[in-house]
Parts: structure tokens; C-alpha cells; sequence
């Protein structure tokens, strides 16, 4: 009530002439089952769907939060400078800089520019991860500039947006060192070590390095995993470095890229029909320059986020077989038909009950 009314109140500030006697809740009966409707609509058209991406993750509220309740804050940080060895080149390293060491056990690659040529012979070739015994392969990606520093950058696809993208071009594991509130989390590692083992050169608990950081949380690993790269000198430097950290709007901690299974929305297709209607000239824009904006903002537009971690809101209209398969229904009567035609027993399904869709009225207030 009191989101609702300052919402209320601001839209009268504003001059609107709105029949007040039709004020909606978002909760109310009829409008959840609207968005529930729409929910598996949108899912039977393949608009909605499941996937496992990067999402800005807030570690304190423990859920994903949208790009609109991430608030840059310029921090004073540090860029360290790590030496990576060189597999089969006994004294040559390559040298990644980072603001976030405790990433690096979740790397997967190192890329270089393709017309590099302080790196030409190297691409292909691999680089022994520190502490993890990894090798982790020399890529040739647009991504890194010989302009910044060596030239050469850490891949962690599951913990950096940028770094997603590289490894989805580059097929390269992503491999998850957090748990959902932050602390460092080996079990990714050693799943991954299990899969792969030819991947690695040692077990990569081998010495307990893995042990020591497993639990901890990310800064207080961040500041071991420094003395630990020290110790073995592969700590190239370390220089003073301002720059932008995203914090949760709300939980004022810092947000993590985190890669997790969410539910979203196919935005680029919906946003397809908006586009047409400027560029046919059925909507305009006063002044005209702010169409610029408008296209370069849907023509890049990204998968929709819609799931959120939360206990109250919109309940995901989802419910799951133990093969996997999910049926997405109005109901839960409905989901057991659907199983039911896969010859899947009622008592065998279970809801997403850990997953509410994201009010967006109760957001904005």
C-alpha cells in the first residue's frame, strides 16, 4: 500500500487525469492470471524460455536483479598483473591484467588480438592456470586490444559479461567459483576436473589450494589468492586503479556476473514490429534525432531477464518431470495433463517454487 500510494501520489503530481476508481493492484486475482496467461502464451510461441546465461547477481538479496537496480559506484581498486606460464616454454609467461584476482580459477582462455603479432605463435598453444593446474588454451579474439596494457586478457565466461560472449564464440567451459552469496565455491572446479581431466596437468586440489579457499568469501579470497600468486612469483604488479564497480540499488554490495539458469524473454524478435513502425513512419519521434537512440537501443537489444529469486511475486507457471522436461501450464491441474500425455505420473512433478516473475510496479517503487 504505501509503493502503491507514493505511485499514485507522483502520477497526480505529474497532472495525470486517470479514473482513480479503476486502481489495480499488480497482485490482484485478475491481473495475476493475466500475467500468467501471457507467461505460457509467450511459452508455447517460443518467446519465453529457460536458459543458463550471465545474469547481475545480487549476492546479499540473493537474486538476480535487472540492469535498472545496478548502480555503478567509482571505486579506488587495484589492477593486478598476473603471469600466466607458457605450456612447453620453460620462462615465458604471458601477462593478464585483472581487477577481481579471485576470478582467475575460473578462467578458461586467454585471448589475443589476431594481428598481434607479439602473439602470432602462440595462438593455439596454452597457458598453465596458477593454482588450478589448468591448461587453458591462446585464442585469437577481436575482444582484446594490443593497445591496453599486454595485450593479452583473462577469459572467465561465467563471472564477466564481455568474457560470456568470447566463450560462446570460442566453445570454452564456463565454469561457475562463487556460490549464490559469494564465497568461493571449488565444486565447479573439480566437476570440471572430472570431465576433463586431460585438461588439466594435476588434480587441482593438489597441495590443498583448493581447500584452503573453498567457503571463503570473494574478498577475503581475492587477498589469498594474491599472497598465494606472490609466493610463487607470478605476481607481476600491482597499480593503483579508479574505476566503475556495479552495486545492488538496494543490498548496496557489490554485483556479480553470475551464470545461472533463469527464465527469459526473446526480446529481440518483440522488439522487431517496434522497429518497423518508426521506419515505416506509422510512430515518430519529437525531436527526430531521438530516433537514433531508439534503434540502437532495440536493434541490440538483449534476452529479457524475467525470473527472480523471490518467495512473493508472480509464481513461474512451471513445473518439471525428474528427465527434465518442463510443462508450462496455467495451472497445476493443467501441468499434470501435460505430464500426464508424456506418460509422466502427477505425484512425480514439482513446481518452480524458487522463482517468482519480477513485479515490475513493486520494482519501479
Amino acid at each position: 500500500e504505501e509503493s502503491g500510494g507514493t505511485i499514485v501520489n507522483q502520477l497526480k503530481r505529474l497532472g495525470a487525469s486517470c479514473d482513480w476508481s479503476r486502481e489495480r493492484f499488480t497482485m490482484d486475482e485478475g491481473l495475476s492470471r493475466a500475467v500468467l496467461k501471457v507467461f505460457v502464451e509467450l511459452h508455447r510461441a517460443g518467446l519465453i524460455y529457460k536458459d543458463k546465461r550471465l545474469v547481475n547477481w545480487d549476492p546479499k538479496l540473493v537474486t538476480a536483479i535487472s540492469d535498472l537496480e545496478v548502480q555503478p559506484v567509482e571505486t579506488k581498486g587495484n589492477l593486478w598483473h598476473l603471469r600466466y606460464p607458457v605450456e612447453g616454454a620453460d620462462g615465458r609467461f604471458i601477462v593478464v591484467a585483472t581487477t577481481r584476482p579471485e576470478t582467475m580459477l575460473g578462467d578458461t582462455a586467454v585471448a589475443v588480438h589476431p594481428e598481434d603479432e607479439r602473439y602470432a605463435d602462440l595462438v593455439g598453444k596454452f597457458v598453465i592456470l596458477p593454482l588450478v593446474g589448468r591448461r587453458i588454451p591462446i585464442v585469437a579474439d577481436e575482444y582484446s586490444d594490443p593497445e591496453k596494457g599486454s595485450g593479452a586478457v583473462k577469459i572467465t565466461p561465467a563471472h564477466d559479461f564481455n568474457d560470456f560472449e568470447v566463450g560462446r564464440r570460442h566453445h570454452l567451459p564456463m565454469i561457475n567459483i562463487l556460490d549464490a552469496e559469494a564465497r568461493i565455491d571449488v565444486s565447479g572446479i573439480q566437476d570440471d576436473f572430472a570431465a576433463r581431466r586431460d585438461a588439466y596437468v594435476d588434480d587441482p586440489d593438489f597441495g590443498g589450494v583448493l581447500t584452503l579457499l573453498n567457503g571463503t568469501d570473494r574478498f577475503v579470497a581475492r587477498k589469498q589468492i594474491v599472497e598465494l600468486l606472490t609466493n610463487l612469483d607470478l605476481l607481476e604488479k600491482i597499480e593503483p586503479h579508479p574505476h566503475v564497480v556495479p552495486h545492488g540499488d538496494r543490498s548496496g554490495v557489490v554485483i556479480e556476473p553470475w551464470l545461472t539458469d533463469q527464465w527469459y524473454v526473446d526480446a529481440k524478435t518483440l522488439a522487431q514490429p517496434a522497429l518497423a513502425a518508426v521506419r515505416e513512419g506509422r510512430t515518430g519521434f519529437v525531436p527526430k534525432n531521438w530516433e537514433k537512440t531508439y534503434f540502437e537501443w532495440l536493434e541490440n537489444i538483449q534476452p529479457w531477464c524475467v525470473s527472480r529469486q523471490l518467495w512473493w511475486g508472480h509464481q513461474i507457471p512451471a513445473w518439471y518431470d525428474p528427465f527434465g522436461n518442463v510443462f508450462v501450464e496455467l495451472d497445476e491441474d493443467q501441468a499434470f495433463e501435460a505430464a500426464l500425455a508424456h506418460n509422466v505420473g502427477a505425484e512425480n512433478l514439482t513446481g518452480d517454487e524458487a522463482q517468482a516473475l519480477i513485479d515490475d510496479a513493486e520494482k519501479r517503487a
